[in-house]
């Protein structure tokens, strides 16, 4: 074996130590335990699926990118990924993110895609300040189209355990019943399913990873997004949380029970048996 061999050799054993025991690979073996959770128990990744991650820009998303990429080496089902991002005209940071989510996709050799959507017209085309509602519910149009275009069966969003229990505490105060973000739904006629699968990791966690990872993130710019009834629940949950240690379980645990009895839509949240 010639010098320059040994020496490749030698420095492709020490970057993989080096790898394996970095505090961002050692704290995401962590997260990946409760990903696997939720993968397994709701079935939501299997052999051939194409996943596409939606990617706002902020520690959620970013985040699960990531761990789906680390999840893919060790996990039996080879799967593919790939990420998506919608550019608002709402947003002044808009040019800003997309370029460092261009190099960061370019960096992880991901395949990606960018979609637009118009939020300050309505459809007669007059100026208007946009709420949260509309801008959610037109991000989630332009995905829905984007994977029915390009094929994906799957569309992961970053969703986790805290905004789980958020919503099921808004939707019982505010709507009287305990409907929530589930680990897993079908739409279109099962063309694609959306999952979940940050479905049991904590808010407190992403963030502590995406710090880790040293990723630049970027928050909601919506002006009513302060005032809203969303970031008053998640007080309420903060405070909870420090008087009932199980909150975020017995929250999920309830909710999915109500889905079960008194929702008919189509739903794909039933536990493997013995899981």
């Amino acid at each position: 074996m010639s010098t320059d061999t040994q020496e490749a050799m030698t420095l492709q054993k020490i970057s993989t130590r080096k790898y394996r025991y970095s505090p961002l690979t050692r704290y995401g073996r962590n997260l990946l335990r409760k990903i696997n959770r939720a993968i397994d128990k709701y079935d939501l990744i299997k052999e051939g699926d194409r996943v596409c991650v939606s990617v706002s820009g902020g520690k959620d998303s970013l985040s699960l990118l990531n761990l789906l990429f680390e999840h893919r080496r060790f996990y039996p089902a080879h799967y593919e990924i790939s990420a998506i991002h919608v550019v608002s005209d709402f947003n002044p940071n808009a040019e800003h993110t997309r370029d460092y989510l261009a190099g960061l996709f370019k960096t992880m050799e991901v395949e990606y895609a960018f979609e637009t959507m118009e939020v300050t017209k309505d459809k007669e085309g007059n100026e208007q300040n946009p709420g949260c509602f509309f801008c959610a519910w037109k991000r989630r149009e332009t995905v829905f189209k984007h994977c029915v275009k390009t094929g994906c069966n799957k569309l992961a969003f970053g969703h986790h355990s805290d905004d789980v229990a958020e919503t099921t505490l808004l939707n019982l105060v505010y709507h009287g019943n305990l409907e929530t973000i589930l680990p897993t739904r079908s739409f279109f006629d099962g063309k694609f399913d959306v999952i979940r699968p940050l479905f049991y990791v904590r808010e407190k966690d992403l963030a502590y990873y995406s710090k880790l990872a040293g990723f630049e993130t970027g928050t909601c710019v919506c002006p009513n997004d302060d005032s809203g009834k969303r970031k008053m629940m998640k007080e309420v949950v903060r405070g909870l949380t420090k008087e009932a240690r199980n909150l975020h379980v017995n929250l999920t645990n309830a909710s999915l029970k109500w889905h079960e009895v008194f929702d008919d839509r189509p739903l794909h949240t039933k536990a493997k048996k013995g899981s």
